[in-house]
């Protein structure tokens, strides 16, 4: 009984590992946003890339390889 009174009236101590762990998921959130910011421009540059302008090898285009077993 008095296990529950004491936990039950223990309303006044912080939670330390709550706001660390708080902390650490905003600013991994905030890693997260400039991340896809750079992902974004680099595959707007990529879109930019006419691949046609590109020469082929036609040696290898004309040897399909061998199915793995």
């Amino acid at each position: 009984m008095t296990a529950l009174v004491i936990a039950a009236g223990d309303t006044t101590a912080k939670n330390a590992n709550g706001s660390f762990g708080l902390l650490v998921f905003l600013v991994l959130a905030v890693a997260v946003v400039f991340l896809l910011r750079s992902m974004t421009k680099h595959l707007k540059k990529v879109d930019k890339i006419n691949f046609d302008d590109q020469p082929t090898d036609t040696k290898k285009a004309s040897t399909p390889r061998p199915p793995r077993p």
